[in-house]
């Protein structure tokens, strides 16, 4: 029920050493690739490595304590989706080198760009700070799924919202709603879970209703790339 795994068996003596699969790797979201199915061009992005683990914890999670994970054999990967005016540098880019890519972080740029504009513009905050609130209104954030079952199943979904310090707001009070509100109705009472494990369908409840921008079937058009109404 957990899934497909690889390891290795000590001959003789039955000790099994877990290993990750290839299709796990870290390495597979290190450059900057096509991606000829969706049409867009991807680079690493900086919380890659950090959400595939929670994602692939969730999985573990739902088949232990649910006996219902997300697919016996989940690989999971996450990229920045590169703006258009950054494609002809990626795909030389791409052609030139063979190192691994410098992440892309929140403001669609390299980290090392990210924190020049930063600075230059006095916007460097200290832990615990952050913009103002009115310097965020025409800043959005946006996730685009593509999930792909093995029989060729298909389907995406796509959120829309704003800043990401905002957002990361939305999360933690929406969460902290939902085990406070909606106890009675989660699937899990405790332990050591993530967002999605720990409050199911109820906290994506809550997202939306707080006006989190989400579409199921298809992504947003780049006509929709707007926040949603942060004032409201």
């Amino acid at each position: 029920r957990n899934g497909f795994k690889i390891v290795e068996v000590q001959p003789g003596t039955g000790f099994v050493t877990p290993k990750t699969r290839a299709e796990d790797h870290d390495l597979n979201m290190t450059k900057v690739t096509e991606d000829r199915k969706m049409g867009v061009w991807r680079a690493p992005s900086v919380s890659s490595f950090f959400d595939t683990r929670v994602v692939r914890r969730s999985n573990m999670l739902l088949a232990d304590l649910g006996n219902q994970p997300y697919g016996l054999a989940l690989n999971f990967m996450e990229y920045a989706m590169l703006p258009p005016e950054q494609i002809a540098a990626a795909r030389r880019g791409a052609k030139d080198s063979d190192e691994p890519a410098k992440p892309i972080g929140h403001y669609g740029m390299t980290l090392e760009d990210e924190e020049a504009m930063l600075k230059s513009q006095g916007r460097q905050f200290k832990e615990g700070q952050g913009p103002q609130l009115e310097d965020m209104s025409d800043t959005w954030s946006g996730f685009f799924l593509y999930a792909e079952s093995k029989n060729g199943s298909q389907v995406q979904c796509s959120f829309v919202g704003s800043d990401g310090y905002f957002e990361t707001a939305r999360v933690a009070v929406e969460a902290a709603r939902t085990l406070r509100f909606d106890r009675s109705k989660l699937p899990f009472k405790g332990g050591v879970l993530t967002p999605s494990t720990a409050g199911s369908t109820c906290l994506l409840e809550r997202l939306l209703e707080s006006g989190v921008k989400f579409k199921m079937g298809s992504w947003h058009d780049p006509s929709e790339y707007a926040p949603p109404d942060i004032a409201a």
